[in-house]
This record gives C-alpha cells, structure tokens and sequence, in this order.
C-alpha cells in the first residue's frame, strides 16, 4: 500500500517581472529625487516653486474658462430652441416702423436679387402704405415687386403703379379731400380745417 502525500508546489516568481517593478520603482525614486533636488535647490529653489506654483495655477484658471466656454457653447442651441418655441406659442406683436424705415425694409427685400430693377424703381411709405412707382422690362416683374413689397413686416398695402416701357404710367386712386386735409394737418400740426 502506498501513501500519497500532498505535494506543495510553490510558485517562482517569474525574475522579469519582479526586475521591472524593481526597476520602475528605482525610476521613480531617481525621478522623485531630482525633482526634490531641483525645487529645494538652495539658490534657484524658491523662484522654481513659485514659478511652478504660477503655472500650475493659470493651468487651472485657463480649464476653468475652456469648460465655461464649451458650456455656453453647448447651451447656445437649446437657448434658441426654447427662444422659437416661446415666439411659435406667443408671437411678438408686428413692429410700427417710421414710414423711411419701413421704405428702406420695402427696399432691401425687393431690390436684393441680382437683376432686380434697382434704378428705375422708386419705393414711397405712407401710414404703412407702400407706393411702387417706376418703369420695370418684364410684366412678371410687376407682381413680382408687389408680392414683395407685400410681404415685408409692417405693410398694410401696396399700391403697385409699376408699368413696363411700352404701357403708360397708371395713376394712384383718387384720395377723399377730407383725408387728405387730415393727414396734412396731422403732419403739419395744425388743426384741420373743414
């Protein structure tokens, strides 16, 4: 009868591994050591701190302003998201602009394409009335212009007395006497005469 014995193995560390902590460790000791060596230098020691110090400090003020930049970055789009859904819901109410101001929109919107009709077109605004006045080479010109004109913010009506070379120049309507007393009174700050 035989008996068997337990037998223990024991485990080698493997001599590769244990000579590179070793060695990583010695690393680090010498990297330690110079450093300690180079900030308590007794000469330059203290300007090194204090410049280290410095560094280490506008480090951090400069990541402080970097991430507030790319969270103001960030939150730009979902600001103006909230913007558009807060005017679809309640829209501003349409601006009263001076009659030149409204002019000058009138203008910008009609004479931006390349071949719009820049000067030969006259623009008027009165009391949010736009009055097209002018000689255009094509009759889709026209109601182009009008269409326009009409859809510029602020526009009550456009009075469209554009007319192409070979017709004659329409006439504005007829106004009311009245109103037109009115309106030169309102604007000359007399009272009206009647």
């Amino acid at each position: 009868m035989q008996l068997t014995m337990p037998i223990e193995i024991r485990r080698r560390r493997p001599e590769g591994r244990w000579q590179a902590r070793r060695g990583g460790s010695l690393i680090a000791a010498g990297a330690t050591g110079a450093m300690l060596a180079y900030f308590l230098d007794p000469e330059r020691g203290r300007r090194r701190r204090h410049t280290a110090r410095d560094r280490t400090l506008a480090l951090g003020r400069r990541s402080a302003r970097n991430a507030a930049r790319r969270a103001e970055h960030a939150v730009g789009p979902v600001r103006g998201a909230a913007h558009r859904a807060e005017q679809a819901v309640h829209p501003s109410p349409p601006r009263d602009y001076d009659e030149v101001t409204l002019a000058r929109k009138v203008e910008t919107e009609i004479f931006r394409p390349a071949d719009a009709p820049k000067g030969s077109v006259n623009v008027n605004v009165h009391e949010h009335v736009v009055e097209l006045r002018g000689t255009v080479e094509r009759p889709d010109q026209i109601a182009a212009l009008g269409e326009a004109a009409a859809a510029v913010d602020g526009v009550e009506r456009v009075e469209n007395l554009l007319h192409t070379p070979d017709q004659p120049a329409p006439h504005a309507p007829p106004s009311d006497p009245a109103d037109v007393r009115a309106r030169a009174a309102a604007h000359h700050g007399n009272g009206a005469k009647t």
